[in-house]
């Protein structure tokens, strides 16, 4: 396996990251395995899956391989791993932790740790002899040069602002996978998708403004025909992950601003909303 040096030193800032504290009051958790490989000139470069069109929640969306923790998971590291076997044919034994980042909340009001780890063993190449899609769950498995996520190709990343307790932007960065990729249904024609979309903006928060906000939950992922916008879009919860650990591991700002104007929403304001609202009632 070959790394180049700025890779090497990536993955020792990653490693060298201390594992957040975790303050969400949630019995009910989820993780997802943020995991990283070399490709051929030594740059890392991060795996992600497109969500089956038949699924309730987030069809057709970009994802990591995660999932819900079960009662017999011993811990959120074992719960990442196994839904990435699940999810792609991973094994756990190919990938190698290097930090676990801070939970955030999805829009569906899960509570979502990121597990970061190394794949030494794999390349991107290794990705259509070592890993399936999971049918029914994954339509397709595709990798995408983590560094993308700091600096996104020209015309490939656009933005909007929300209000959720104060504004918020939502990130978003098209063209992802199209060098390197595994369909469920097409492994063997080569055929591209075209570019999920979503049929309102709000449906590419991370976040929602509440529980009862049934309107976003009822929104539907398109397909939109654009033959020069191949590839899979990256947005929301996953953007946002993916910024974070590009961040850490490079040890400089993505090259465009990552907070919307007056921005006060930060991962401490959403666990303190998220356990006034949803933790442990006090006994009177």
């Amino acid at each position: 396996m070959y790394l180049n040096q700025k890779s090497i030193q990536a993955l020792e800032n990653l490693k060298n990251y201390p594992p957040s504290v975790d303050n969400y009051q949630a019995k009910k958790r989820s993780a997802v395995l943020v995991a990283l490989v070399a490709n051929n000139e030594g740059d890392l470069e991060v795996i992600l899956t497109a969500r089956s069109s038949s699924l309730r929640t987030g069809a057709g969306e970009s994802a990591f391989p995660g999932g819900k923790q079960d009662p017999e998971d011993a811990d959120l590291i074992t719960t990442a791993k196994r839904e990435a076997f699940e999810e792609v044919r991973l094994l756990p034994s190919n990938s190698q932790v290097l930090t676990v980042l801070s939970p955030v909340l999805s829009r569906h009001l899960h509570v979502v740790t990121p597990v970061v780890a190394f794949c030494p063993d794999l390349r991107t190449t290794d990705l259509t002899t070592l890993l399936r899609p999971n049918p029914g769950e994954v339509a397709a498995i595709f990798t995408e040069p983590l560094e993308y996520f700091l600096s996104p190709r020209p015309g490939d990343y656009n933005w909007f602002d929300m209000d959720w307790i104060s504004n918020h932007r939502v990130h978003r960065f098209e063209r992802c996978g199209t060098h390197n990729f595994i369909l469920e249904k097409l492994e063997s024609s080569g055929q591209l998708p075209q570019t999920a979309t979503t049929t309102s903006s709000s449906n590419s928060s991370s976040v929602s403004n509440s529980g009862e906000d049934k309107q976003l939950e009822k929104k539907e992922i398109v397909a939109q025909e654009n033959p020069t916008k191949v590839g899979w879009a990256v947005y929301g919860l996953t953007a946002g992950v993916l910024i974070e650990v590009a961040k850490i591991a490079y040890q400089r700002n993505p090259d465009f601003e990552t907070f919307a104007p007056g921005q006060t929403l930060n991962n401490e304001s959403v666990v303190a909303w998220y356990n006034q609202k949803y933790g442990p009632q006090p006994v009177l």
